[in-house]
């Protein structure tokens, strides 16, 4: 019995220390440069194409972009679009570009 008590005590604190990260993600947007640059390029490029390509609704188009945070700045051009996204030590910037006989693509200065 002492020994499933211990099990049991171990495994809550490993699901308290699992929680604690995900809402530190989910909260405070404490993520590496790496899949933060992902996102907002997603976010970007996928906006992009909801917006030029199919002729969607821009609210439509935030929402569609909303899979994992929603970008901080929506920033519509004619044919381009620019994503921001602050995180709790940096920002990341994505540009998407749209060409009538080509899509969108991204745009890196």
């Amino acid at each position: 019995m002492k020994n499933f008590i211990k099990v049991l005590y171990i495994l809550g604190a490993i699901f308290l220390i699992l929680f604690l990260f995900i809402f530190s993600i989910w909260k405070w947007r404490i993520l590496p440069d790496s899949l933060g640059r992902t996102y907002s390029t997603f976010a970007a490029k996928e906006g992009c194409s909801c917006l030029f390509v199919s002729k969607g609704s821009e609210k439509y188009c935030k929402d569609y972009t909303k899979q994992f945070f929603s970008p901080d700045l929506w920033i519509q051009d004619d044919n381009s679009l620019s994503i921001e996204f602050y995180t709790l030590f940096t920002n990341f910037k994505s540009k998407a570009i749209f060409k009538p006989k080509q899509g969108c693509s991204l745009y890196f200065p």
